[in-house]
């Protein structure tokens, strides 16, 4: 049945991609969980086939049945460029790189080889189904050694191939019939085992080839046990954690598959018997009838059979950090409809309850008949392996995504939950994406590796619409996030809403377009950090370290900055009168004691803003507003502010030494103090300007208006006053034949 399917599938494909106006999501749709505690997304698209995966350290095998590649992922869903691993494959229908159990350095895998050394499609003698371990060295599968040789008859159908690992660092692994008769199958007559397409001759000794679960002793010199017979096919073993029992899935031909509680000497029944042996079963005409026992392996009835079968597939047992609630329930998967099935399990966890009496008699008879009872989620299109790790549920797909099989990942929507993988004592790299990616961030907290067009498309969507459902940001304003590492991390456009970084790790995250207003920054170096666009309105960034780094269009409207260090930052805007959507960005800001040192001021509005012991030296203040600034003490050395207006500006004691100040309007500023030598203030402005104390040694004045201005105690020594317009001027001044004093 699963082989029609099979084929089915492969049909619908080649019509969709032909029919440019269908797609597989068209179809399919997105999956769907149906406990509103948990969400989905795809971990990782463009997979070839992936079959079943398995984790070493923090990073994701997985297997691509028909290329034989072993893919290597990190945690965060970005592929390595290389796989791990290689090997030639015949992968016809059933048929490829199939199985993966991993043990600290260990890895164990099962695949049909193909003897040619290369890989094959078309069936023919020249493969074997084997087991092998290697060893993993950090960044490679090495060191192979051969661990089981099977047959891998020419036939499509029924090779098994899935493994899984026990308590006790044994591994287990089913391969299915093979189109065989023979003992392993239940069938007695034929005591000697005969394998069709290989030789017509009947050995003397039984060969445990088919139909068969084996059980490696890893640490008995990778012994092999027969451990269970009589299964047709099966695509899912898992062990419980708490018992230490294996359990199995097992595919029917046209009716009844099953789960199997699988304790040592199991005889599945096939093929005498599928599903309950107390029901009709048309696949076997006449009474199903119990298999004898062969040398101890008993039968018993499956735990659970679905009439029309769905192909089960992937069985696991949850994670009890994230699935807690989950804990007395089995999880099962299946390949015909993309469902992921719950199962409660008894108090002694050896078979199922139901709380629907309609489904006591442990069969489930139609599809559309009392299913959204066992129902987690569905849409998957087709599950062929679950995994747990990483407080989630990883979900692999051979027809999942746009670009192929993918791996899903289902995670609680705690918000906090995304963070556990930043937690303190973690530690990042820089994501590195490859050519033509670039990483962002998405629902999760978790980083992909995306195309360009897509983020930019994104970005576009998310500046039309900031409510948008499906932005790819952390939401988590209010929280305290003292102890988080978010080192090297794209944080782009999430909501950190008056959140407390206070202890946190920020060193190069990427805080473009960020809600930031009202966070503690304060003492922060930002140096490497990128908060272009970011909003800081009202944030706390006293003492934080700013230099260099790049503000353009950056929103500090009432941001604490005493004491930041600016110097070379760009804080320039996308428009003259530094607002944005209508927001003046420095606004009522505290930039006492700044550093702006050759900063890019571009265009900002620092009207009525108190810049007071700041340092602007060489810094850009091209189109900057200046009236009613409170510069007091500040160092505004060689900077060009030439026909700027900065009319009741306030430079109590700031040093302007070398400052062009030419066609500038310094109308009734406050400049008692400052030190003006060398200073330009040709055609300047400076009615009614208080230059008390204030140092113009060597300035020049050529043309300029000191209407009304009080220079009482100024020194002018050397300053260039010809042309300069005097009425009403106080010139109780010092160094000068200008002055009356």
């Amino acid at each position: 049945m699963l082989l029609n399917v099979l084929k089915r599938l492969i049909i619908f494909l080649i019509i969709t991609l032909t029919a440019t106006i269908f797609s597989l999501s068209e179809v399919y749709g997105e999956p769907i969980i149906f406990d509103d505690d948990y969400l989905v997304e795809i971990f990782v698209g463009g997979l070839h086939y992936p079959t079943t995966m398995d984790f070493v350290g923090d990073d994701i095998l997985v297997l691509e049945k028909n290329t034989g590649k072993v893919i290597r992922i990190m945690n965060n869903g970005i592929m390595y460029n290389e796989p791990v691993l290689d090997v030639p494959v015949r992968s016809n229908f059933y048929s490829g790189l199939l199985g993966i159990a991993t043990l600290s350095d260990r890895v164990f895998l099962y695949y049909t080889e193909s003897e040619s050394g290369s890989d094959a499609y078309d069936p023919g003698p020249d493969a074997k189904n084997r087991v092998y371990q290697y060893d993993w060295d950090g960044e490679k599968l090495t060191n192979p050694i051969l661990i089981k040789e099977l047959i891998a008859q020419q036939r499509d159908d029924h090779h098994g191939g899935v493994m899984t690992k026990g308590q006790n660092d044994e591994i287990y692994f089913a391969i299915g019939d093979q189109n065989q008769s023979g003992v392993f199958e239940n069938v007695v007559e034929n005591i000697c085992y005969i394998i069709h397409f290989v030789n017509d001759e009947c050995s003397s000794e039984p060969i445990y080839e088919t139909a068969s679960i084996f059980k490696i002793y890893v640490n008995d010199n990778n012994r092999v046990e027969l451990f269970a017979m009589g299964i047709r096919n099966s695509f899912g073993l898992g062990v419980d954690p708490v018992t230490g029992y294996l359990w199995d899935t097992e595919n029917g031909k046209d009716h009844f598959d099953e789960i199997n509680l699988v304790k040592p000497r199991f005889n599945s029944g096939w093929n005498s018997v599928m599903g309950p042996v107390d029901r009709d079963n048309p696949d076997l005409p006449g009474l199903q009838t119990i298999p004898p026992p062969f040398y101890n392996f008993v039968y018993s009835d499956p735990e659970f059979s679905w009439y029309e079968p769905v192909g089960p597939t992937a069985i696991a047992f949850p994670d009890l950090t994230s699935f807690g609630k989950y804990s007395d329930k089995l999880f099962v998967g299946d390949y015909h409809h993309g469902r992921i099935y719950e199962f409660q399990l008894n108090s002694d966890r050896t078979g199922f309850v139901f709380s629907d009496q309609r489904l006591s008699d442990l069969v489930l008879d139609k599809l559309n008949d009392k299913v959204e009872k066992i129902l987690f989620a569905e849409g998957f299109r087709t599950v062929t392996d679950i995994e747990f790790r990483h407080d989630a549920m990883y979900v692999v797909s051979i027809a999942g995504g746009s670009a192929g099989g993918s791996i899903y990942k289902i995670y609680p929507k705690d918000p906090i939950t995304p963070l556990k993988q930043y937690q303190a004592g973690s530690t990042h790299k820089k994501i590195v994406c490859k050519p033509g990616l670039i990483p962002i961030m998405k629902n999760s907290g978790y980083i992909n590796c995306a195309n360009l067009e897509t983020a930019l498309t994104l970005t576009q969507e998310i500046a039309w619409d900031i409510n948008r459902s499906d932005m790819p940001i952390i939401n988590l304003p209010g929280h305290d996030l003292s102890g988080l590492n978010f080192e090297h991390i794209n944080l782009s456009y999430s909501n950190f809403r008056e959140s407390n970084f206070t202890s946190t790790n920020i060193a190069n995250a990427n805080f473009t377009s960020v809600n930031l207003s009202g966070a503690d920054l304060s003492m922060k170096d930002l140096t490497e950090n990128i908060l272009t666009g970011a909003d800081l309105r009202n944030a706390n960034l006293s003492g934080a370290d700013l230099s260099n780094n790049q503000l353009v269009n950056t929103i500090l409207t009432g941001a604490d900055l005493t004491d930041a260090i600016l110097s070379g930052a760009d804080l320039s805007t996308a428009n003259i009168f530094g607002i944005i959507d209508g927001i003046n960005i420095l606004q009522k800001t505290k930039l006492k004691g700044a550093n702006f040192t050759n900063a890019n001021l571009t265009n900002i509005n620092l009207i009525g803003v108190d810049i007071s012991e700041t340092i602007l030296k060489g810094a850009d203040l091209t189109g900057v507003k200046l009236e009613k600034a409170k510069v007091n003490n500040s160092n505004l050395e060689d900077l060009d502010l030439s026909f700027k207006n900065l009319s009741k500006i306030r430079l109590v004691d700031s040093n302007l030494s070398r400052t062009i100040l030419s066609g500038a309007d310094l109308s009734n500023a406050e400049l008692m103090g400052a030190n003006l030598s060398d200073a330009d203030l040709t055609g300047a402005k400076l009615i009614g300007a208080k230059l008390i104390g204030a140092k113009l040694i060597g300035a020049n004045l050529t043309n300029a208006n000191l209407t009304g201005a009080n220079f009482h105690m100024a020194d002018l020594t050397g300053a260039n006053l010809e042309g300069v317009i005097i009425n009403e001027t106080n010139l109780s001044c010092i160094g000068h034949d200008i002055c009356t004093s």
